[in-house]
């Protein structure tokens, strides 16, 4: 299935509408000046209106794309294009540079710039996309390797991300131990205090009862 392309699934008596992982996908609303035919043949010049469209990139494809208005509205394919993409479109709202989720393909150590710049150029922004590509679009030299070596890099970082959640436990528990034999020396210190000043003052004769 296509990431973009939604899919029909009964279920018993309901249908449903499923999607693909659209966090692979490069994401892109721009508006696009769109002739109007008809107010143009009226007004006898031409006549353009601003139109927000969406571009949908698959990384590692060079010739699949997604080009078409904004859908602003849900219907029975999927929802609205702001609520299925809301962080692009909230950039886009904004006119801010619309990223991806993930680490910069830029920023990434094994690659050198050209590296980055030649996979940039097939809409893979990020090491995640790199890491979801599938072997029918590794066609070219050498990236193979390295969508491995992205493959590899995600999971050991998820794993270290597992270790620092550990480590913070760890040192939670740790402080809290400490914060428990804080609080016992000093239910000591007032006991032990409590004691002596019983000591001091020696047995003493008992209340008189009230009358």
């Amino acid at each position: 299935m296509d990431f973009a392309q939604a899919r029909i699934v009964e279920s018993g008596n309901q249908l449903h509408v499923m999607h693909g992982d659209d966090s692979r996908l490069y994401v892109e609303f721009t508006m696009e000046a769109i002739h109007q035919t008809a107010a143009s043949e009226a007004e006898g010049r031409p006549i353009f209106k601003d139109v927000p469209h969406v571009r949908i990139h698959f990384p590692g494809d060079r010739t699949k794309q997604i080009f078409r208005p904004v859908k602003m509205v849900e219907d029975h394919q999927g929802p609205s294009d702001p609520v299925r993409f809301p962080k692009q479109w909230a950039a886009f709202q904004a006119q801010a540079e619309q990223v991806q989720d993930g680490t910069p393909i830029e920023q990434w150590g094994p690659l050198t710039k050209s590296q980055a710049m030649e996979f940039k150029g097939m809409h893979i922004h990020t090491v995640e996309q790199l890491a979801g590509i599938s072997d029918s679009n590794l066609t070219w030299l050498g990236a193979r390797e390295l969508r491995d070596k992205a493959v590899a890099w995600l999971k050991q970082a998820e794993s270290g991300k597992e270790a620092l959640r550990l480590q913070a436990e760890l040192e939670k528990r740790d402080a809290d131990i400490e914060d428990l034999k804080r609080q016992v020396r000093e239910l000591a210190s007032l006991a032990q205090n409590a004691h002596e000043g019983e000591v001091k003052r020696g047995p003493g004769r008992p209340p008189k009862a009230a009358e």
